[in-house]
């Protein structure tokens, strides 16, 4: 089983004359016709040794060796007319991107942005893995993380290893004159590179940026401004790309396409694995796409990718989870007339924004009509913007049900995504999305400390979610007043004055079907009042509702409050406790299968601490009464 995005193909391509995706345009470089040949014939496919990857590599990323036990590159690095050229062989492209996957896991410990980057991202979105014809992988990192990223890197460089069996690996971070250089460096690795360069090969480049002026701005690691910068709203809302068997965050495809000419296939003039330039004058490094997509995997209209002639195929993160456009559209200029509006003005601007209470639903992720089994098994997560929405699937992948509190659309503070839908495609869910709050501003303190201070939200938009394995429908909202949300003067819950928003605390109400008869699913973020109209919509069914709420709303609307004995805490949740009160409930009406379970916002990969969010997870599974 394969975690992300799993489609079903009943068939391969059989239609020849399907190509990938880039062929659609002709090359406009003269092909090295010589050296297309030499790599399609002259060089082997597959693992270097008879046994496959390393032991330790299979047990560090057995997702990655999965990958390139199916999709393998070259099995040596040969030279062609004596120049050692930048191919990449199985094993080493296998580290590079076990390497990356360590990079994205030490960033999100420290809570940093990082993405893929120049040619990793070109390989990404042409290939699902990095280029065989150049052995570089490139990531971008927040400037402003800097220290804080090499500081958790040197824990395990200087004080432990980031594996140890079946062989010792060490982790090394070196900062370099353009970007921070990550290995890892198995025991017994020989080294490559020249004596002049610390790092073994293979390495990630780890390039660092920063948004200022609209732009996204690279930076060299002593903070001066280089040439490589993207307009934000060419490089936002961030997306995830399938990598070589893990998924990594990158900007929008247009960011290379702008950038290269993806219809042409170049060997790199650099060799990274030995540190060294191809000689000059060199050869010509134009190479045949048209031969080489029947060795390695191309990317095919159809979200896949393959090589051409195989059966074997993969599944990619499909393009319409990250392409959204919301049924609430305001723009930058009318929030910054509404932000400095007056504050009794603040129900009649609510009242104004388009579509405030019609519910999001996508019905077309997961084509259940029904869901069925022996039990519904419920999570409920405050996940804090769902900035961590992609580390989060690792504790709710197997919920019938996720109900997901402060779910960003198109925020800065979560890279302008549309967090509920990628998490939605991801798992392979259906959902339903509620508007809570128009923001106005950047978010609270903690917030503001993750981005930069000259960033504008697209759309911002803030609300709750519910994620289903099978069709949701009937679905409604009932909401409070804006009330002090809108308040200029810093108050308990506009985070001291830092907070401008339109809308109202809300509850959300929809209905599934489970073993034939019809279950309500309610998401309540705070709602004060409307117990009469909540028990209504209820009526005789039986009702799962969960939330960041007190749990006298359980009582109220003739359900009962699902946790066990002794109550956990879940709020302020961290990887280390679970905080001094319990914010969140789950009520039901329905038999509990499995008790109620209260679970830190936390995962831990390589023992690194990785904060989900701010509040516990709870959950529960259930049976028809």
């Amino acid at each position: 089983k394969r975690y992300g995005w799993k489609p079903e193909f009943g068939t391969s391509i059989k239609d020849v004359n399907q190509f990938p995706s880039i062929f659609h345009q002709a090359p406009t470089c003269e092909i090295n016709t010589n050296l297309s040949d030499f790599l399609t014939t002259g060089v082997g496919i597959g693992w270097e040794q008879e046994d496959g990857a390393p032991d330790w590599l299979k047990a560090m990323c057995p997702e990655v060796v999965d990958h390139f036990n199916r999709f393998p590159m070259f099995n040596e690095t040969p030279q062609f007319e004596n120049i050692n050229i930048p191919i990449q062989p199985t094993s080493y492209a296998a580290q590079s991107v076990c390497t990356i996957k360590v990079v994205k896991l030490l960033a999100a410990s420290v809570q940093a942005r990082v993405y893929l980057h120049a040619g990793s991202h070109l390989a990404a979105i042409i290939h699902g893995q990095p280029i065989p014809w150049d052995d570089d992988v490139d990531m971008w990192l927040d400037f402003n993380k800097k220290k804080a990223f090499l500081d958790v890197c040197d824990r395990f460089g200087h004080i432990t290893p980031i594996w140890t069996y079946p062989k010792q690996v060490n982790l090394h971070c070196v900062m370099g004159h353009n970007a921070i250089k990550v290995w890892l460096q198995p025991e017994g690795a020989k080294k490559l590179t020249s004596p002049g360069n610390a790092m073994f090969s293979p390495f990630v480049d780890l390039f660092l940026f920063r948004i200022q002026s609209g732009e996204i701005q690279e930076l060299s690691p002593k903070g001066d401004r280089r040439e490589v910068a993207y307009k934000v709203t060419d490089y936002f809302p961030t997306q995830p790309f399938y990598f070589g068997g893990i998924y990594v965050i990158g900007p929008q495809k247009r960011v290379s396409e702008n950038r290269y000419a993806t219809q042409n296939c170049v060997l790199s003039g650099f060799n990274h694995r030995l540190e060294e330039f191809l000689p000059s004058p060199t050869i010509n490094t134009c190479i045949d796409c048209h031969k080489l997509h029947k060795l390695f995997p191309f990317k095919y209209d159809s979200n896949l990718i393959k090589v051409w002639g195989n059966a074997s195929e993969q599944g990619l993160f499909p393009v319409e989870g990250s392409v959204f456009h919301p049924q609430t559209s305001t723009t930058i200029k009318q929030r910054y007339q509404w932000f400095n509006a007056l504050s009794s003005e603040s129900q009649r601007l609510t009242n104004k924004i388009p579509n405030l209470n019609t519910v999001e639903i996508d019905n077309t992720i997961s084509l259940l009509d029904e869901c069925k089994g022996d039990r519904l098994r419920i999570i409920e997560f405050n996940a804090e913007r769902g900035r961590r929405w992609l580390e989060s699937t690792e504790l709710l992948k197997n919920a019938d049900v996720i109900i997901l509190n402060e779910m960003d659309i198109g925020m800065a503070r979560s890279d302008q995504q549309h967090t509920t839908r990628l998490m939605a495609y991801y798992l392979g869910m259906n959902y339903a999305w509620g508007l809570e709050f128009v923001e106005l501003t950047l978010g609270d303190k903690q917030d503001r400390e993750g981005i930069s201070a000259t960033e504008e939200n697209f759309h911002g938009l803030h609300g709750n979610a519910i994620l289903s394995k099978c069709k949701i429908f009937d679905a409604t909202i009932l909401r409070n007043k804006v009330g002090p949300y809108f308040s200029k003067e810093p108050n308990d819950v506009n985070a001291k004055g830092l907070e401008r928003r339109l809308g109202g605390r809300m509850i959300m109400l929809s209905r599934i079907i489970f073993n034939g008869k019809s279950v309500v699913i309610g998401n309540t973020h705070k709602i004060d009042g409307f117990r009469e109209a909540i028990n209504d919509y209820i009526n005789l069914s039986p009702s799962i509702i969960a939330g960041d709420q007190a749990p006298s709303l359980c009582k109220d609307v003739g359900l009962k409050v699902i946790q066990s004995d002794p109550v956990q805490n879940t709020w302020p949740a961290s990887c280390t406790s679970f905080g001094i009160g319990r914010g969140d409930i789950i009520c039901s009406n329905m038999k509990v299968m499995e008790k109620e379970n209260t679970i830190k916002p936390c995962v831990k990969p390589f023992g690194l601490n990785i904060t989900l969010g701010d509040h516990a997870l709870t959950g529960a599974a259930f049976a028809l009464p």
